[in-house]
């Protein structure tokens, strides 16, 4: 069996970050997971269908829509991979934090300054 074939989070590792067209969960392998998949509590599922949610409004058409606050994404984004670290404390829970990217044109930064593991003292409940 290759790591292409393995079946998503059989190594208890998992990237909470948004992308269009996807549910805010990738495996190690850098595939697209439904939310649904990690075993995670139901409240923590709908909070990252919300999120993503959220993400893809802000490429929306709709004059109607309200500007997309990307510091308070990432902020909700970094609580939820808090809690999904809560919930799954003996994995390797990481997040791609986009407040913390570049702007465009800007010279690139090491990744570790924008996607980062989340640790348990770093989650105590209900920190947002």
């Amino acid at each position: 069996m290759t790591d292409d074939d393995a079946p998503p989070f059989a190594d208890r590792w998992v990237r909470i970050m948004c992308d269009y067209s996807a549910e805010g969960v990738w495996d190690k392998q850098g595939r697209s997971v439904s939310a649904e998949d990690l075993p995670v509590p139901s409240d923590i599922h709908r909070m990252l269908l919300g999120w993503q949610e959220w993400y893809e409004a802000a490429d929306s058409t709709d004059a109607d829509r309200l500007p997309f606050d990307g510091a308070a994404h990432a902020a909700f984004g970094l609580y939820i991979a808090r809690r999904v670290k809560r919930a799954l404390p003996d994995w390797t829970v990481i997040y791609f934090d986009e407040s913390k990217l570049p702007p465009r044109g800007a010279p690139d930064l090491p990744r570790h300054v924008f996607e980062y593991e989340i640790h348990l003292p770093d989650c105590p409940p209900g920190k947002f």
